[in-house]
């Protein structure tokens, strides 16, 4: 029903119809064990069964919605499109039939908000097919109607395509120095800068999969997040939870606070509030980085630069590729909204340590015991960065030889790595050996911290490896997305395919001169109504015959017309 690696034209609909199952992903992914508590399957049954079920789910959500990919691609047919145009139609009447008659839709009437934009994608689906409908039927009635036929090749390479060879072959640009000064030379360089550094200066344009892949998940996350906000205003949990340990195990009434509770609900919904929106921003930005990161490594790749992937996914068997390239798409869009979720629990927890910990205790609401642990770890923090410091100032200052030398990146220069004042060095690495047991201790828990929180936020970005080098296969995210890429690049490489356009268009036409780089329009061709292409058949077999019936003719006309033997043409007869 789909073609990832040609349909360049069609991402923006496939991108549109992926959204529309976001509702779907989310039931898959949240709402299973609910689905299976409803089917009544003893207990010690549910372990054995429940991998099979959710297959069994995920099966039934893409038969729900093949008829809608099925017929996306289809181009002179009728009928299909008025059969995508009333399915789709009836897909969304029963999501708004079921958002109407939803309870929890019924109690909160902002939960509509969630659905916005899966219906938005509806919509444009629905507009699509309408279109193509009716334009598929003008071509149908204008055929009818002029009785022509058009003679059409297909090429192998679009105009995108083109421009992007173009691109690439073009010269490096002059400096902006050269050409303008002052303050408009400065907003250009900067500009140039930022597009260079996001890969947005090439025309480089990203594949259907990987629009559709962004566009779900965005819209999977964006629900989850809706829901979680209006599932905690609506609901109050926090004060429900309180209600709850002064009925059942303070003995106080519900309408007695207790000031404790009472603060701690307080920090919990500020500290959920401010989560919530700080995950939000940056998964924003997250998936932005993603993607900008896969443009840079497509582009790489297409330039024939391998040096970035890992030596033993480089060295992959083929298969192993193909079946990791499948799993790109459900795996990034499940990192991301787990990646997402802990985040939001992370800085939750984060929130209630800031709060009991430094702004509780400064303000006087809780005890100032809490203080403590910030009052033993400044202390070693700054004793740590005031070694660190140290130690850099004594190695500039004197065990380096005062010979400079370029930078590796840059035009600054440096120090030579050439020790002198070995006697000083030696005294001073003895005494760093004991010191360093102290103050190790600190650098070892930031590099714990650090990991732990590098590792949760670097969890959805499977562009990039999380385990150390020379584990890399183990990382199936990561591989995932190296097969993808890779499969990519052999199926949808630019270069190759305007080469090989660029091959049938100088054998098709062998009596123009081959423009390099010149794309040749798809309708290009011989206009012939359908009688005459039929009198044209004719009288090629009646020549045919003839010559067949006429030996001595037959000879006449292989002198005269062709460049083979008589032999060869008898042969064929």
């Amino acid at each position: 029903p789909i073609n990832f690696l040609q349909d360049d034209n069609l991402a923006i609909v496939y991108a549109a119809a992926f959204g529309c199952t976001s509702d779907e992903l989310v039931t898959l992914i949240f709402n299973t064990e609910t689905i299976i508590n409803s089917m009544q399957i003893p207990t010690l049954v549910v372990p054995w069964v429940r991998v099979f079920i959710l297959l069994i789910m995920a099966l039934f959500v893409s038969l729900k919605f093949y008829p809608v990919f099925a017929v996306i691609r289809v181009k002179r047919i009728i009928i299909e499109p008025l059969i995508g145009l009333f399915y789709t139609a009836f897909i969304f009447s029963i999501l708004i039939y079921r958002l109407i008659k939803c309870s929890y839709v019924r109690r909160i009437d902002a939960y509509f908000i969630v659905y916005i934009p899966t219906s938005l994608c509806y919509v444009i689906l629905i507009g699509y097919f309408l279109y193509k409908s009716v334009r598929q039927t003008y071509k149908f009635i204008r055929r009818l109607k002029q009785d022509t036929y058009y003679e059409s090749s297909k090429l192998c390479a679009s105009q995108l395509q083109y421009n992007y060879v173009k691109w690439l072959l073009k010269k490096p640009e002059c400096d902006i120095k050269d050409k303008v000064t002052g303050l408009k030379r400065s907003i250009k360089a900067y500009s140039k800068d930022i597009k260079n550094k996001i890969g947005l200066y090439g025309p480089l344009h990203a594949s259907p999969r990987v629009l559709a892949t962004f566009v779900a998940a965005g819209m999977v996350l964006f629900q989850v997040g809706m829901g979680l906000l209006t599932f905690y205003i609506h609901d109050n949990p926090g004060l429900q939870l309180t209600t709850y340990i002064q009925t059942q195990y303070l003995n106080t009434s519900k309408e007695a606070s207790i000031p404790e509770l009472k603060l701690w609900v307080t920090v919990a919904e500020v500290g959920f509030y401010v989560s919530l929106s700080v995950s939000s921003i940056f998964m924003v930005g997250y998936v932005i980085a993603i993607f900008i990161s896969y443009r840079k490594d497509l582009e790489k790749m297409q330039r024939g630069d391998y040096t970035f992937l890992p030596l033993k996914l480089r060295k992959s068997l083929n298969d192993n590729l193909v079946t990791s390239s499948l799993r790109y798409s459900g795996a990034q869009i499940v990192y991301l909204i787990w990646c997402y979720l802990l985040i939001i629990v992370m800085l939750w927890i984060a929130c209630f340590m800031i709060a009991y910990i430094i702004i509780l205790p400064l303000a006087g609401k809780v005890s100032f015991s809490f203080f403590e642990p910030v009052l033993v770890a400044v202390p070693l923090m700054m004793i740590n960065f005031g070694f660190h410091k140290l130690q850099l100032f004594l190695t500039r200052k004197f065990f380096l030889q005062d010979m400079p030398v370029i930078m590796p990146r840059g035009i600054k220069t440096q120090k030579t790595l050439a020790l002198e004042n070995l006697k000083m060095f030696n005294i001073l690495s003895f005494f760093m050996f004991f010191f360093h047991v102290i103050i190790a201790f600190v650098s070892c828990l930031t590099r714990i911290t650090a990991g732990l929180w590098i590792g949760l936020i670097s969890l959805a970005r499977i562009d990039k490896y999380m385990l150390p080098r020379g584990y890399e296969k183990q990382d199936t995210g990561y591989s995932a997305y190296i097969g993808m890429l890779i499969v990519e690049v052999h199926h949808r490489n630019p270069v190759a395919s305007v080469f090989c356009n660029e091959l049938l268009v100088s054998n098709r036409e062998k009596s123009r001169a081959n423009v390099l780089l010149a794309p040749v329009n798809d309708q290009q061709g011989n206009v012939e109504t359908i009688s005459q292409i039929n009198r044209h058949i004719c009288r090629k077999w009646a020549k045919l015959v003839t010559l067949i019936n006429n030996p001595s003719a037959r000879r006449n006309f292989v002198e005269e017309k062709c460049e083979c033997s008589t032999e060869q043409v008898e042969i064929v007869i």
